[in-house]
């Protein structure tokens, strides 16, 4: 296992479409959620259930991680890298809309793909679409 450089985990997270968010409740327990995101080479746009576990955790708390991994089946090959940061919530209709198109591109879809989900999370003050920066990340790899 070695230490990865910024290089190699910026190329892992455009790589990937899915990842763990972790946010801690509100009574102090971590609570973890595996979702689709898009980087845009400075920040992840990802997003959970309006209103839901993860929506009052960060409400309560924007410090969180976000993890990636991959691993082959023995184990003997695996990367594993982790953003923490303080998470933003996205309201306004456009940073929501950049937000999907973002996610959309990542899973190599037309970035309109989900477009019709902004109308609905934008008009809800419940929403939860997250904006997280690089603020602080590492990465260890096998490879």
């Amino acid at each position: 296992m070695r230490p990865m450089t910024r290089e190699e985990i910026i190329k892992f997270i455009i790589h990937y479409t899915w990842g763990t968010l972790i946010g801690v409740e509100p009574g102090g327990s971590p609570y973890a959620v595996e979702l689709s995101y898009g980087f845009d080479g400075t920040c992840i746009y990802c997003g959970s259930r309006p209103g839901g576990r993860m929506a009052r955790c960060i409400k309560n708390n924007q410090k969180v991680a976000f993890k990636i991994c991959d691993s082959d089946r023995s184990y003997a090959r695996y990367t594993a890298v982790i953003v923490e940061a303080v998470a933003e919530r996205l309201s306004s209709r456009a940073g929501i809309l950049a937000s999907v198109r973002c996610i959309a591109r990542q899973r190599g879809l037309n970035e309109k793909a989900f477009d019709g989900v902004v109308d609905h999370v934008a008009g809800n003050p419940e929403s939860n679409s997250l904006r997280i920066p690089l603020t602080a990340i590492s990465g260890v790899t096998t490879r």
